[in-house]
C-alpha cells in the first residue's frame, strides 16, 4: 500500500495536565523534565537513568529477561514489567493502579474501557502526545500506511492525541481459497465470478473431486454460526451493502441497517439454495470449528485466514499431514452483482490501547524510546529476537522462526521474545512469521477492501450510543435467529417483510435515528482529518 504521511491537526492547542509535561515546558505540581518544545530527544544519548514502570498482559512477563534488559541498555533505562493478573481481573487491577500516585505506572495498558479512559483524560491523569506523535514518527507513520482511521480512532476533541492503538488488524485478515487439486482433477478453471464460484461447489459436491468413489465432499466449508463463511456472496450481491451486522452509508449519504437490505435479501436467498442443495457443509449452521474442519478435508471453497499460507499454520500442517497430495490456493475474490470484488475490511479501531501518564517524569523522552523501538529493525528484535539465534533469513527474503515466542526454550533461557506484545503491534513486513507470498496476500487484501471499508459505519465513541447500547442486542438476536433458520430451511426467505417488522418493533427506527444524530457529526470530523493528506 501507498505509505502516506498525515499530520495530526491542533498541533498549537495546549492542556493543562497536573503533573506531566506539554510541549516540554514543566507543569505546577509535578517534577517533570523542562525542555525547550523545538528539541528533538535522543532516546540513545541520555546520561540520566530513568525508572519505567509498564503495565502488560500478553506476551513476555518474566522478569530480567535478555530483551528487557536489552531495552534498558539501549535506553538507559530501569524498565519494570508489571504483569496484569489475566482477562478477568485486570480491569479492576488497571482501576486501582491509575487510582493510586504511588502506584500509577509511566505506561498504562487496557482494552474495552472506554468509559475509564474519559474519565482519565478528564481528569489529566494521561499526556497529551500530540505534539510527540509530530516529532517521533515511526508509530504514526506505520498507523497511516496500514490505515489512517486507526489514528483518528484513536484521538480525542480537536485532534488531541492521550492514547497511543495497541493493536490493530491488518486492513484485511481473510481470502478466498479453493481446492487446487480439485479443480484439476474435474478441468475446472480458477473461478472468477459468483456464478463460477457456484458451479465449482456444485462439481466439489457431486462429481468425486477427490477420487475416492465416495460421495464424502462438499463444495463450501466454513467457521459455523460466522456469517464470514458466505462473504463472497454478501460482497457479491446487488450493491454490495448488505452487510451481515453493521451499519452502511448508502450512495445518496443516508444510512442503512445492513442485515435488512434488499442486498442481504438476495444473498441470504443464494446462500439458503446453496444449503439446500447440499453444496455446503452441514454443521455450518452450528458452532464449530473451521481449522478442525479444514483439516479433515472434506470440502473444496472457504473464506478464511490468509495466515493459512504459512507453511508453519498449524492448521494446514494437520491437513497436508493427512492430505499430502490435495493444495489449497488463495484466489482473488470473485466478482457479483455490481462487478466490484472486495475482500472483507478489518476494524480500523484497535481492541486495546496504551497511554504515558502523568506519573511519567519524562513523558517525552519516553514517547521517543517507544518510537525508535516501533522501528522495523528494533521491533523485529524485540518481537522475534536475535538474528541467527532466534531466526533467520535466506537469499529469497524468507524467514524461518528458529525459537518461536511461546516456546519453551523462549521461558526456559528467559529470552523475553515479544515482550510487550499488545503495547504496539505491527502486521507490515515486519511480522516475519509470514512468508513473502503471505505478506503480498495481506497487501492484496487491503487495497481490495478499501471501496467495502468506506461504506462501513464503525463508531468511535459506542459509548455515546445509549439506544442502540440499550436494544441493539435485541435487533441482533432477531437477524441471527431468522438470517439461521432462513439457511437453515426452518423459515423462508418470502418471510422477509416480516423479519424487517420484527426488527421495527424492536426499535430499529429508534436506532436509525439516534445513528444520524451522532454519526452525522464523527462522519465530518472523520473527512477533515482524512482530507489532511
Amino acid at each position: 500500500m501507498k505509505r502516506r504521511t498525515i499530520f495530526i491537526a491542533a498541533l498549537g492547542m495546549t492542556l493543562a495536565l497536573a503533573g506531566c509535561t506539554r510541549g516540554g515546558q514543566k507543569q505546577s505540581g509535578g517534577g517533570t523534565v523542562q525542555r525547550d518544545s523545538a528539541a528533538r530527544v535522543d532516546p540513545l544519548n541520555q546520561s540520566e537513568r530513568m525508572k519505567v514502570r509498564v503495565t502488560t498482559l500478553q506476551g513476555y512477563t518474566q522478569p530480567d529477561s535478555r530483551t528487557e534488559k536489552w531495552i534498558e541498555e539501549r535506553y538507559n533505562i530501569d524498565l519494570e514489567v508489571i504483569a496484569l493478573p489475566g482477562w478477568s481481573d485486570s480491569p479492576a487491577k488497571i482501576s486501582l493502579l491509575m487510582a493510586d500516585d504511588a502506584q500509577r505506572p509511566d505506561i498504562i495498558w487496557w482494552w474495552n474501557m472506554e468509559t475509564d479512559f474519559a474519565k482519565w483524560k478528564d481528569a489529566g491523569l494521561l499526556v497529551d502526545i500530540t505534539d510527540y506523535m509530530n516529532k517521533y514518527t515511526t508509530m504514526r507513520d506505520y498507523f497511516n500506511s496500514q490505515d489512517p482511521k486507526s489514528l483518528f480512532f484513536a484521538s480525542s476533541e480537536g485532534g488531541k492525541v492521550f492514547r497511543i492503538p495497541g493493536d490493530v488488524a491488518e486492513p484485511s485478515c481473510e481470502t478466498l481459497w479453493i481446492r487446487q487439486d480439485w479443480l484439476d482433477n474435474l478441468g475446472l478453471k480458477v473461478p472468477a465470478t459468483l456464478a463460477e464460484l457456484e458451479e465449482a461447489l456444485y462439481q466439489f459436491t457431486f462429481n468425486d473431486p477427490d477420487g475416492n468413489g465416495k460421495n464424502d465432499t462438499y463444495g463450501l466449508g466454513g467457521d459455523g454460526y460466522d456469517f464470514r463463511s458466505f462473504w463472497p456472496w454478501i460482497q457479491g450481491s446487488g450493491s454490495g451493502r448488505g452487510d451481515y451486522a453493521a451499519f452502511v452509508v448508502n450512495p445518496d449519504g443516508s444510512y442503512a441497517y445492513g442485515p435488512a437490505t434488499g442486498d442481504a435479501k438476495i444473498w441470504l436467498g443464494r446462500v439458503a439454495k446453496l444449503y439446500a442443495d447440499g453444496v455446503i457443509t452441514p454443521n455450518i449452521i452450528n458452532d464449530t470449528d473451521r481449522d478442525e474442519e479444514m483439516a479433515r478435508g472434506g470440502f473444496g471453497v472457504t473464506y478464511s485466514w490468509i495466515a493459512y499460507n504459512n507453511p508453519s499454520y498449524a492448521p494446514m500442517r494437520s491437513f497436508y499431514a493427512s492430505n499430502p497430495t490435495a493444495k489449497w490456493v488463495p484466489i482473488e475474490m470473485v466478482k457479483g452483482d455490481n462487478g466490484k470484488p472486495q475482500d472483507e475490511p478489518a476494524t480500523s479501531s484497535s481492541w486495546c490501547y496504551f497511554a504515558i501518564t502523568k506519573s511519567c517524569k519524562d513523558p517525552e523522552r519516553l514517547f521517543a524510546i517507544w518510537d525508535d523501538l516501533a522501528k522495523p529493525e528494533n521491533y523485529i528484535t524485540k518481537r522475534f529476537g536475535l538474528e541467527g539465534k532466534e531466526w533467520t533469513k535466506d537469499a529469497n527474503g524468507t524467514y524461518t522462526i528458529l525459537v518461536p515466542n511461546n516456546g519453551q526454550e523462549n521461558q526456559a533461557q528467559n529470552l523475553g521474545i515479544n515482550l510487550f506484545q499488545d503495547l504496539f503491534s505491527r502486521k507490515d513486513f515486519c511480522n516475519i512469521e509470514n512468508i513473502p507470498s503471505t505478506t503480498a496476500l495481506f497487501e492484496r487484501a487491503g487495497r481490495m477492501s478499501r471501496d467495502y471499508s468506506a461504506i462501513l459505519i464503525e463508531k468511535k465513541d459506542p459509548n455515546a450510543y445509549v439506544v442502540n447500547n440499550d436494544i441493539g442486542s435485541e435487533i441482533g438476536d432477531i437477524r441471527e435467529a431468522y438470517f439461521w433458520s432462513v439457511i437453515s430451511g426452518n423459515r423462508s426467505i418470502n418471510e422477509w417483510d416480516q423479519y424487517v417488522a420484527a426488527l421495527k418493533a424492536a426499535g430499529l427506527d429508534r436506532i436509525m435515528s439516534e445513528l444520524k444524530t451522532i454519526y452525522d457529526k464523527q462522519r465530518i470530523e472523520q473527512q477533515q482529518y482524512l482530507g489532511q493528506f
